[in-house]
């Protein structure tokens, strides 16, 4: 499955990057993430909890990384997750670039599901993945808001749109 687009934050890149690497911020755009700590410099380990179908509350354990770091324009995060339910493996492309005062992210993630999680269908998996996607980049959204105390300063809020 493929996951493409993009979403506009405030804040410029220089701010907006640690906050991409900071672990209680990862865990808050990932959709089920129920713990998540650093172990190394640009390894995470945790856990996550998901719901797709039949399938409820799958708990996986969640490994994170963080690869090809070009401070503050682009990353490549990798995700490895295994549970009783199945796998799920994936790469995120994620640039940052400056616009309007602003940054524009735009992100390409591939992602591989396999195990009884798989057997739920394609098309359910796409639709799940995207609304996942989707309240992950909200959920980022607003804590990028939180921690650079902007949230109601102007009234102006990051916005997400699809490609």
């Amino acid at each position: 499955m493929i996951l493409e687009g993009t979403h506009t934050f405030n804040g410029r890149p220089e701010t907006i990057w640690p906050l991409l690497l900071d672990a209680e911020v990862i865990a808050k755009a990932m959709p089920g993430a129920k713990e998540l700590v650093r172990t190394a410099p640009d390894r995470y380990h945790g856990r996550m909890v998901v719901t797709v179908g039949p399938i409820t509350a799958a708990e996986f354990d969640l490994d994170v990384g963080i690869a090809e770091q070009d401070p503050p324009r682009r990353l490549v995060m990798t995700v490895d997750s295994k549970g009783r339910f199945g796998f799920a493996q994936g790469k995120a492309r994620v640039e940052l670039e400056a616009q309007d005062g602003g940054t524009r992210m735009g992100y390409q993630a591939e992602l591989q599901v396999g195990g009884k999680i798989a057997s739920v269908g394609q098309r359910l998996l796409d639709v799940v993945g995207r609304v996942l996607m989707r309240k992950g980049l909200e959920a980022l959204g607003e804590e990028v808001e939180r921690r650079l105390g902007l949230a109601g300063s102007d009234g102006s809020e990051g916005s997400g749109e699809r490609e």
